[in-house]
Order: structure tokens, then sequence, then C-alpha cells
């Protein structure tokens, strides 16, 4: 081979190992841009989301006092009424044909007790007769305030404010006393109930604050606290009954509402949330995230609890202060220059 030629090769291949070498250097010199979240040490608050049923604040089960055939009905289920309103009525054809007589044998007994009183103030009148007709007439008084009370009972009024639940009866049926007719809600306020898992019923606070979506409201919220919670799970669901209570004064919330519960709830300041995707998994299964320290990407190991609607909870591996990346950490590895952006 020519020196030239010789030569030639020695340049190509002092030019090939240069270009190489200052490839290399750029890639450990490269800054890569990167945007980032600073840890606050502030209370974190995290939600969780369960299916909820709006129910009545209590339930009360309204009979007649009295037997009768249902003459009319004023009222239909889901109805609003008001303390005092008549809500059905019994036929008082009978009741009325009682009481006539009752007020007949009660006249009776308040003209023979006149007659009574005359002859005994004469004392022409044995004591025992005279008491007699004491009897009559108290025995008379009674029956007629008894067959007045009856017709008074044929209408049946709501008791208080309220909402008709069920109706369990209609014209011409009959009815006896006691055997409810209607079912009246009281939902002055309302119980929100849902149920919980039994792994997650521990993390259940009671008084714990509580947002409360409806759909059938327009996604409408009402914020309460949580009153009750289950001790005992359910047969066959294994989940546990937790109810909020709401103020519904304007009446709008009915019960068998659906509605979305949100429970919201304070962590340590030493737990964190984390966007789900700056929360990364190694190829041993743990789970990690990118800092940047002095303007270096570097890994920290932390440790994961729950998901949540604002992101992961971070336990341990991080503290308040620490500037962890949430965008661009694909590019980067230990100890690679990042510019925060």
């Amino acid at each position: 081979m020519k020196r030239s030629q010789i030569f030639t090769s020695l340049m190509l291949f002092s030019l090939i190992i240069a270009c190489s070498e200052n490839k290399k250097s750029d890639a450990y010199t490269k800054t890569i841009p990167v945007k980032t979240v600073t840890i606050n040490s502030a209370t974190t608050q995290t939600s969780r989301n369960y299916a909820g049923v709006v129910e009545e604040e209590s339930a009360s089960a309204l009979s007649f006092s009295i037997s009768g055939n249902v003459l009319k009905v004023y009222v239909a289920e889901g109805q609003k009424v008001s303390k005092g309103t008549l809500l059905a009525q019994v036929s008082t054809e009978t009741l009325q044909s009682a009481c006539d007589a009752a007020q007949a044998t009660l006249k009776q007994a308040e003209d023979a007790m006149r007659r009574m009183q005359t002859l005994y103030d004469n004392q022409s009148l044995p004591e025992i007769k005279y008491i007699e007709a004491q009897t009559k007439l108290e025995q008379a008084k009674s029956t007629a305030h008894i067959a007045e009370k009856n017709i008074a009972d044929s209408k049946l009024y709501a008791p208080f404010d309220g909402i008709i639940g069920k109706r369990l009866i209609d014209i011409g049926e009959n009815v006896i006393p006691g055997k409810p007719v209607f079912t009246l809600l009281k939902i002055t306020s309302v119980k929100i109930k849902f149920s919980v898992s039994e792994n997650e019923i521990s993390n259940i606070d009671r008084y714990g604050e509580a947002t409360v979506r409806v759909a059938a409201l327009g996604d409408k919220e009402f914020k309460g606290f949580v009153t009750e919670k289950n001790i005992v799970a359910n047969n066959i669901t294994h989940t546990y009954d937790a109810k909020i209570k709401l103020g519904n004064s304007s009446g709008e919330l009915i019960p068998g509402m659906v509605c979305r519960v949100m429970l919201n709830k304070n962590h340590d300041s030493g737990i964190f949330v984390l966007p789900n995707n700056s929360v990364l998994v190694s190829h041993d299964g743990h789970h990690f995230v990118w800092l940047v320290k002095n303007g270096c990407a570097t890994a920290a190991a932390v440790t994961v609890g729950e998901l949540t609607d604002f992101g992961v909870i971070v336990e341990s591996g991080i503290n308040a202060g620490d500037k962890v990346i949430v965008e661009g950490y694909q590019k980067v590895s230990e100890g690679m220059k990042v510019t925060e952006i």
C-alpha cells in the first residue's frame, strides 16, 4: 500500500473516533427539559367514591282507629303533604246512626236525671235509685263521646309534614283498626345510605366530611357528615352500610334518588399525593419516582398507598420540598442533567 493511502486511512479512522467520542460526550452533557411538582408540607386531602341512595329520616305507618268502608282517598304515592292534610275517609253512615242513637240515649238519661234530682232533693227518692240514675247518665255520656269520636276518626290526617311512601288502600275496601293504609315519610332531613367493602370500612371516619352529588338534581352537591356506620356486615355481599345525614328543608331530596358519595379524608403531612403516571415500577417490581437534585435526575424508591381521584398516595420515600418529575421522565436516567420548564 502506498504511503499516501495509509495516511488517508489513518486520518479517516481518527476522524471516526473523534466523532464517536463527541457524540458520547454530548449524551452525557445534554440537558433534558422536564416538568416537576414541588412537594409541600400541607395536609393532603383524598376522596373515596361510593354509590348511594336517599332514604327518609323516618317512616310512620298510618292506620284508622275504626273499622269501615273506604269512601275516599285524597293522596297518591310520592305526593308531598303537610301536617293536617286529609289523606282518606271511611263511610260514616253506620257511625252516624250509632251516634244518633247514643245522643238519644244521652238525652233520655239527662231527662231522667233531672226528675230524679227533684225527687232526691225532696227526700222522696232512695239514694240507691239516685245513684243508678247518675250511673246511667255517665254511661250515656261516655257512649255519646265514643260515637262522636268514631265519626271524627273516620277521617285520617297527616300527623306531620312528609311524603306518601306507600298507599295500601283503594276506594271500596274495608279497613280494620291498626291495619296500615299509608306509609308517611319524614324528609325534613334525609339519610344517604351507601355500602362499603370490608377492607375499607375501617377507613370510614364517623363524622368525617362527605360530599353528595345527586344526578336527578343536575349533579347538585350537598355537604354533610357520616353519622352512622354499621359494625355487622351483610351476610351475602359482605359489605357494611354507612349513612350521611343531610338537611332537606326544601324537600328536593326524595327517597329513592341515586347519588354519588365522596368521602374526603385528611392525611398527615408525611403522606403525599402524586399524579399516577409519575410513580413508576422498576424491573424488580418496586415503585420509584424521579427527583431533581442539584440539576440532575435521581431515582427515589417510594412506598405507595391507595389510588384516589387526585392521584396515588405516596406514604414514604419523599419529603416536603422535593421536586418530582411528572413530565419528561421517560428520557432521563440516573445522574442526567435536567432543566425545569
